[in-house]
Order: C-alpha cells, then sequence, then structure tokens
C-alpha cells in the first residue's frame, strides 16, 4: 500500500473510531426508562431500608448506579401506583417498599457492596445534627453536632449571610461530618488516637 492509501485507510479507520464513540455516547447519554428508574430506587430501597428523598438521591448518584433524573416526580408516581409507602419520620419525609414495588433494575447486584457502605454512613448519620434559624438581622446562625446518642461529640456553630449557604452547610454536614470529625480531632488531638465513646 502506498503512503496516500494509508493515510486514507487511517483516516476511515479514526472516522470509524469516532462513529463508534459517538454511537457509544448517545446510547450512555439516553436517560433512563421508567421502568429501569423505578428497578433502581427499588432496589436501593431493599438494600439500605427506609430512606428520606435526600437520602435516596445520594444512594443513586454518588454510588453512580444511576445519571440524574426526575426523582421527586418519580416517588410521587410510584406512590400513587401503590410501589411505594411514604410516611413522616423525625427525618421528615421517608420512603419504603410496598408489596406491589417493582423487581430491581437490571446489573444492579453490582452496586451492593457500595449500597452497603452507604447504609453504614446513612446509620451513622442519625447522630449528625444540623439545624439553621433564619434571622431579621442579615446573619443566619447555623448549629452543627454530632451525638451518639445522649453523649455529644462535637459541637460546632457558624454564622452564614443567607439561608441558602445555611442550606449548603447542613447539606455538606450531614454528608461529610465523619470526615470533619477526624480531621478536627487531628488538628487539636497532638497525636492522641481518635476518641472511642
Amino acid at each position: 500500500m502506498n503512503r496516500k492509501g494509508f493515510l486514507r485507510s487511517l483516516g476511515l479507520m479514526a472516522g470509524g473510531i469516532a462513529m463508534a464513540f459517538t454511537g457509544l455516547g448517545s446510547v450512555m447519554g439516553q436517560s433512563l426508562g421508567t421502568g429501569s428508574r423505578r428497578g433502581v430506587i427499588a432496589y436501593v430501597l431493599r438494600r439500605i431500608g427506609v430512606m428520606t428523598p435526600e437520602q435516596l438521591e445520594r444512594a443513586l448518584f454518588e454510588s453512580g448506579l444511576s445519571e440524574p433524573f426526575d426523582l421527586g416526580a418519580e416517588l410521587a408516581a410510584m406512590v400513587r401506583e401503590g410501589e411505594l409507602a411514604q410516611s413522616v419520620s423525625a427525618d421528615g419525609l421517608v420512603y419504603k417498599l410496598t408489596e406491589s414495588s417493582p423487581a430491581d433494575g437490571a446489573g444492579t447486584g453490582a452496586f451492593d457492596e457500595r449500597m452497603d457502605e452507604l447504609k453504614g454512613r446513612f446509620e451513622a448519620e442519625r447522630d449528625y445534627i444540623a439545624q439553621y434559624t433564619e434571622s431579621s438581622t442579615g446573619v443566619v446562625p447555623v448549629f452543627l453536632s454530632i451525638r451518639r446518642g445522649a453523649a455529644i461529640l462535637m459541637k460546632v456553630n457558624l454564622i452564614v449571610p443567607d439561608v441558602t449557604t445555611a442550606r449548603v452547610v447542613t447539606r455538606n454536614w450531614m454528608k461529610n461530618a465523619h470526615r470533619t470529625h477526624e480531621a478536627v480531632w487531628e488538628s487539636v488531638g497532638e497525636g492522641l488516637p481518635f476518641p472511642k465513646i
């Protein structure tokens, strides 16, 4: 094959690879169908148990199990159709499976280990407390703490400029308080072992 023919075939091959990746991207970019969305919601609830919408969203998207979709609309539809039961707990709205819940989505079993890890984290977070108080003075106090039963392990009080910031801080505290506790102890504990209470 001469140089010109070789370069032409190389160009065709590169074009074919580009088309293959474009095709893959269009398949991967498609949103989950209703059945798939409900299947992954059912899977997460089966693995973890009763959950708030915020916990469900974290489990679905942090694990990489699903790309973002309108979770609120899907939960409302599943409640209407008897696939989920909705109730109110100390954490707010929570969802659990019913006998009519759909089967798990295809391939979700590969996420079992990640779901077990998230379940442990959500259980630990029951002792994380994050609250804020709206104020007319232009500042918003945020109260953060970690408890173990009646014992207070850590308290942090912050002043932030607005409610939007307070919501971000409280949300991030609920996701990351375990790491914050360790980081603060490393900063002030001077090499002492992490306290186990």
